[in-house]
């Protein structure tokens, strides 16, 4: 079995867990790259509400905006008062009035001269009603447990219906066999314990089965189970497998071959506002993808609506709609290993989508971007931090590592933090691990970057994969370490560090490091020490030291080829570099 297929069959499993334990709210040179491909038809920010750690009340705002290639600076403003300024693409807000409603515009400036003004956004700040679940993105664990055991499951009708696809093994005719075993259970109240004893629906052996999902149609009251179907052998047979299951009742295949007659892999189902539903699929041997029409039960494509992203290998489709546009979300063909997420827009599925976009950050926050849900009055995405799978295990192994998504007018981006609330009442609540100590302040570096870069790129909040890096030029003295030294500019605890890194796909690379703290810039204490670290992109270090500091100074060691341990001082590179806690 190749690596895309165990990929997506662990991809599965972590999906069946997932759906158990979440609460239910639905039913080269270091210059920079170009910002994006082609022009900016709408440019606009997007305004996410979100709380520190520790606070009650969700009462900051992040901003986020695509950066310009026709300007240096931002300027951004909260119901038309100028607030502050930034270089890269994101700013906070923080202790702002509670339940009240803020109105944002970013403007961007080329020395000196203003050349466009955002589409606005909202944010309005609250006080949230009832507990939820605490997620800790570092390790995927919940560090808070529920008040009450919640009913999982759908409901049906007056029951509730589990639905599970498993490989497992199955005696037929006397005879052992591997295969796919779908199964149904019900239950009265949707709670633990309370669940029937698994019923089978269908067994198929010697076969691969990937991308699984159930979803319910409502016009039918049946339950659709897509998939990539495969050959136990290769991946040559590239088939769509679509089925609809009768709730206490049989299950019966829809479609069994290759849609309209083109190769499908990767797949997913997107359900539009009217219940129309379609299948998006990489086809074309995984180079482009095909988004079909369904028929009115699901499981029968009846026409070619578009092909999108020709030619740029993308996997794990996925579509959402938010006021009137469609925003597809895909990852990038990586191993185990992290990679971009990108999307594209449109307000007509037939029609001209965007040319695609960077979202999130270069290493998706050292994951691989998996899916998109609306929980409550958000959109969470789903991302998996192969930890288990690399040549260096990470401590936690495998899990999701979930963003949270804003969207403005054709515009999106979804950004990290440390703790995601799943709240009943509202949905996902952003939980920043305190506040942005370094966003936008001087940082000076021992050694020039490469093509006259300068050092203090690592601290403007911009780390998409064609934001700009620092990488130590050539022209600097051999040896290491090389250092960089952090200016806060006030005293603060600091709680967490988050360090972004260079990746060169199949030559991925660690980075050796040591991050000290020092309140005069003089004597330093050692904060972190990484000079054994194997982890490669995104870097989220605890710090317990309760002593405020002033400055930081991060030193690299070296870089270091994961695959081979040699040394990739040429994949050389850092994107970014946070620290979050408490000034005093």
């Amino acid at each position: 079995m190749n690596t895309q297929s165990q990929q997506t069959k662990v991809c599965f499993l972590f999906f069946v867990m997932w759906l158990y334990s979440l609460p239910m709210f639905y039913s080269v040179a270091a210059q920079p790259k170009e910002k994006n491909t082609g022009a900016i038809n709408t440019w606009a920010v997007t305004a996410t509400v979100f709380k520190l750690a520790g606070e009650t009340e969700v009462r900051n705002v992040k901003l986020n905006w695509m950066q310009r290639e026709d300007a240096n600076l931002y300027k951004i403003y909260r119901d038309s008062n100028l607030i502050g300024e930034a270089k890269g693409n994101t700013y906070d807000d923080y202790d702002l009035a509670v339940g009240k409603t803020f109105t944002y515009y970013v403007e961007a400036f080329k020395d000196g001269k203003k050349v466009a003004t955002a589409e606005s956004q909202q944010a309005t700040t609250f006080t949230p009603s009832g507990k939820g679940k605490v997620y800790d993105n570092l390790n995927g664990k919940y560090i808070t447990t529920e008040s009450s055991n919640k009913p999982g499951g759908m409901k049906i009708g007056n029951l509730y219906f589990s639905y599970k696809i498993e490989n497992t093994e199955k005696t037929v005719d006397g005879q052992q066999l591997k295969g796919w075993l779908v199964t149904e259970s019900y239950s009265k109240t949707g709670l633990n314990g309370s669940w029937s004893t698994p019923r089978e629906l269908a067994f198929y052996p010697n076969v691969k089965m990937e991308g699984n999902a159930f979803r319910y149609n409502p016009k039918t009251g049946k339950v659709v189970l897509s998939s990539h179907y495969e050959d136990e052998n290769g991946y040559t047979a590239a088939k769509i497998y679509l089925a609809q299951i009768t709730p206490k009742g049989k299950l019966e295949v829809g479609t069994m071959e290759r849609p309209l007659g083109h190769d499908s892999r990767d797949q997913s189902l997107f359900i539009d506002d009217d219940n129309t539903a379609y299948l998006l699929s990489a086809t074309n041997t995984n180079s482009d993808i095909n988004i079909y029409k369904l028929d009115a039960s699901w499981t029968k494509p009846v026409e070619l609506v578009n092909t999108i992203c020709k030619g740029l290998h993308r996997e794990t489709p996925a579509i959402i709609k938010k006021d009137g546009e469609y925003y597809f979300f895909s990852s990038k063909a990586s191993g185990w290993y992290p990679s971009q997420t990108m999307y594209t827009s449109t307000t007509d599925l037939a029609g001209e989508w965007t040319p695609i976009r960077e979202i999130g950050n270069n290493t998706t926050f050292d994951a691989q971007f998996n899916r998109i849900s609306k929980v409550g009055t958000t959109y969470g995405v789903w991302s998996y931090h192969w930890g288990a799978q690399r040549k260096y295990k990470t401590p936690d192994g495998n899990f999701p590592r979930i963003s949270i998504a804003a969207f403005n007018k054709g515009y999106a981006f979804m950004d990290y933090y440390r703790y995601l609330e799943f709240n009943d009442n509202y949905g996902i609540i952003p939980v920043q691990n305190g506040k942005n100590l370094t966003l936008n302040v001087p940082v000076t570096s021992a050694v020039p970057g490469a093509k006259g870069v300068k050092a203090d790129c690592i601290t403007d909040g911009a780390s998409l994969d064609s934001s700009t890096y620092f990488q130590k030029s050539s022209n600097a003295t051999i040896g290491t370490p090389y250092m960089f030294t952090v200016d806060m500019q006030k005293k603060a605890r600091i709680s967490e560090i988050n360090l972004s890194t260079r990746l060169v796909n199949g030559s991925e690379a660690a980075y050796k490091y040591t991050i000290e703290g020092s309140l005069d810039g003089k004597s330093y204490k050692m904060l972190v020490d990484g000079r054994t670290n194997w982890q490669v992109g995104f870097l989220i270090l605890n710090v317990e030291d309760p002593t405020a500091y002033r400055y930081l100074r991060l030193r690299i060691y070296g870089v270091v080829n994961v695959h081979k341990g040699n040394s990739a001082m040429w994949a050389d590179g850092i994107y970014e570099f946070t620290a979050l806690g408490i000034p005093e």
